[in-house]
């Protein structure tokens, strides 16, 4: 199988050992740091707003300094991997019909952020994690068969993206990528028909580049099930991977007890906890009052379920399935103060995670112990064409 997809990648032109790592901003563009980003040697930025922000008004495109720090990225060198989270589940929305009221409004507003960014697009993405951000029934095949999701984005492709480049003769198309699809390792998510359709738009449609897809894993068997079900229907155009983690991984953990390995209770005693410390009360205390580097990587370090150098896997498995870009979270966006054992533990992962680590001396934010160092490296090995 693995043979296969490099000979075809080989075949589509596709440069088997190009893979870029970038910083991820999630929804937040306006947390683009540029002092932080100076302190490795990225050259892309990604970054996907909640869309609906603007169609509801809370946000102007034409105003909105978040817009703002995407430009000044791209004049300051940086290449822009952008695109819109459409949230229609979040709003109890079903996604509309094509040339109905809502549908022209959604687009006008689309536009309206194109006719600021566009210009300083290199990647743009047909979406974020459709699969977990729209309602259940627009996943499946209507009455026509049809797939909503799968016509929509499509639409926005044929509607919005490719009339305001043929419009604007004089700026650069980015490559358009379909995405980005999520927990692809689940069975249950493979038999989604909006799921499929889409991976099957991107392999089928010219105009796309290639696929889309987030690796937040427990394991490596996850991420390889991933690969394999999207290059079953998509063998050999390009994938990029705007976010992964081991999130999944983190979040099976937060009832373990800090003292529940000989390695756990030698933390325990050394930084001042009780062995029956909760890991979820220790990051609300990371969270709440920031502890230092060392105690940060002593504790990652006690745990056996931690997969050491796990940035390091995920690149070889990047060139593995032909990945051309992957952006990893750069700063921190949620920390809960007051996690509790089901809260979500996004904040492990950032390369510069300030709201969970003491500052140094000078005031400057501390760089993440588990992932710095080989961050910086597989930067590098990307940057290498």
């Amino acid at each position: 199988m693995n043979k296969l997809i490099i000979a075809l990648l080989l075949l589509a032109g596709i440069p088997v050992a190009a893979q870029e790592i970038g910083a991820n901003f999630n929804h937040d563009p306006e947390i683009i740091d540029f002092s932080y980003l100076k302190k490795t040697p990225v050259e892309w930025i990604r970054t996907t707003p909640y869309v609906f922000q603007y169609i509801n008004g809370a946000k102007n495109a034409a105003t909105e300094p978040g817009l703002a720090k995407v430009i000044e990225a791209k004049k300051q060198g940086y290449k822009v991997a952008f695109g819109f989270r459409w949230d229609f589940r979040k709003f109890n929305l079903n996604i509309p019909v094509p040339g109905s009221a809502e549908e022209k409004k959604y687009f006008e507003v689309a536009t309206s952020i194109l006719d600021r960014l566009g210009a300083y697009i290199d990647i743009f993405k047909l979406g974020n994690e459709p699969n977990l951000e729209t309602k259940e029934e627009d996943l499946q095949k209507n009455s026509e068969g049809i797939v909503p999701l799968v016509r929509f984005t499509e639409r926005l492709l044929n509607e919005v993206v490719e009339p305001w480049y043929a419009k604007h003769t004089n700026v650069k198309r980015p490559d358009v990528y379909v995405g980005s699809l999520p927990r692809l390792f689940m069975k249950d998510e493979q038999q989604k028909p909006g799921v499929r359709g889409l991976i099957e738009l991107a392999q089928n449609k010219k105009q796309i580049k290639g696929l889309s897809v987030h690796l937040h894993i427990a394991d490596s068997v996850e991420m390889e099930d991933a690969f394999k079900f999207a290059r079953s229907i998509m063998p050999a155009k390009p994938i990029i991977i705007p976010e992964y983690s081991l999130f999944r991984l983190y979040n099976k953990h937060n009832t373990d007890q800090l003292g529940d390995s000989p390695e756990g209770i030698a933390f325990a005693k050394k930084f001042g906890y009780a062995p029956e410390m909760k890991l979820y009360e220790w990051y609300s205390k990371a969270n709440s009052e920031q502890v230092s580097a060392e105690e940060w990587k002593a504790m990652f370090d006690s745990r056996k379920w931690f997969p050491q150098h796990f940035m390091l896997t995920y690149y070889r498995y990047f060139q593995k399935y032909g990945v051309v870009l992957a952006t990893y979270g750069y700063v921190s966006q949620d920390a809960p103060q007051h996690m509790r054992p089901d809260s979500p533990t996004w904040f492990i992962n950032p390369i510069f995670p300030f709201k969970s680590l003491k500052t140094q001396a000078d005031g400057v934010h501390t760089a993440n112990p588990l992932w710095f160092d080989d961050f910086v490296t597989i930067v590098k090995k990307g940057s290498k064409k």
